[in-house]
């Protein structure tokens, strides 16, 4: 059994416009913002797939740089791009899913979350928010998840999932979904999700003022 780390780097950045170069390549505390998500995979991956598109040159070349494997393609959502990622990992491996322009804690995440699969098909790590309905929320009950709803427009919960672990074949169907949290949705009203739940907020530096705060905290 291997473990694959996964990261779909093929957004856009729409929110972020005028945008020099790519998302995952902006600077915070010195270095691509993906690094930090690559430095947490690192310790309980044994590889890692970056998925981008063919015209994302910067992401490319350090990927290399990074001696990560390299998928391209013009995936239209973030399920299409996973899905991308995920095209030769066995059905007897697990799987790490994690956002590039994401930070958060802890740096073992990542084990946290492989340790808490058990009896489970997928856990989630999850984090505090005060905008959840910005995100995809977790409804749970102890650890067990009982339903995701995907960015709300009321939030049954104060927490939002961030990074996850899974069993392959648990994310076969993401062909049915666009969104990962829609699967996460199915599959936790059948009982297959837990929660690990991880101290302090998740910072999505998709925005201007997230990208700023997040300088704040860790530098630029």
């Amino acid at each position: 059994m291997a473990v694959v780390g996964v990261i779909p780097a093929a957004g856009l950045a729409e929110r972020l416009r005028p945008l020099e170069g790519s998302k995952e390549m902006l600077s915070v505390g010195g270095r691509p913002v993906m690094d930090h998500l690559v430095e947490r995979m690192r310790d309980a991956a044994d590889e890692i797939v970056v998925v981008t598109r063919p015209e994302k040159d910067d992401v490319i070349e350090h990927a290399g740089e990074l001696d990560l494997r390299l998928v391209e393609g013009k995936p239209v959502s973030v399920s299409e791009s996973l899905l991308l990622g995920l095209r030769g990992v066995k059905s007897g491996d697990n799987v790490l899913l994690g956002f590039p322009d994401t930070l958060w804690e802890p740096s073992d995440g990542y084990a946290q979350l492989l340790d808490a699969l058990d009896d489970y098909d997928v856990a989630l790590g999850v984090f505090e928010s005060e905008e959840p309905e910005r995100s995809d929320v977790a409804v749970i009950d102890g650890d067990r998840v009982d339903a995701v709803d995907v960015k709300p427009r009321n939030a049954r919960s104060n927490l939002i999932w961030g990074c996850a672990a899974a069993r392959a074949p648990a994310l076969v169907g993401l062909r049915r979904h666009d969104q990962p949290g829609l699967l996460f949705d199915e599959l936790a009203r059948e009982g297959r999700v837990r929660a690990v739940r991880f101290p302090g907020v998740m910072i999505d530096v998709g925005t201007n003022e997230a990208l700023a705060r997040a300088r704040r905290l860790f530098g630029p």
